[in-house]
């Protein structure tokens, strides 16, 4: 797995999202801020997934929250949409 600055992100971007392989995004080379993980990448260390899933599950239950809507209105829609 790759680490880039945002700054050295940013500069190189479209190299960068063509990348087989996540990126880890740091402020300054330090401070993990943010991950580039393409579809088709399998290298992903389980420990980083998890904490990607738990980060992105707690944001959306507190959307959830903050907008009035239940689980079961999203079990429902997937129902409905067939996915």
């Amino acid at each position: 797995m790759r680490t880039a600055s945002a700054t050295e992100f940013h500069d190189h971007v479209t190299r960068m999202i063509n990348s087989k392989e996540p990126i880890v995004v740091t402020r300054r080379g330090k401070t993990p801020i943010g991950v580039f993980y393409p579809m088709n990448s399998k290298n992903l260390p389980k420990e980083v997934r998890l904490e990607v899933l738990r980060t992105l599950t707690n944001d959306i239950r507190k959307e959830m929250k903050l907008k009035g809507i239940s689980s079961d209105e999203i079990l429902k829609e997937f129902k409905e949409t067939g996915k």
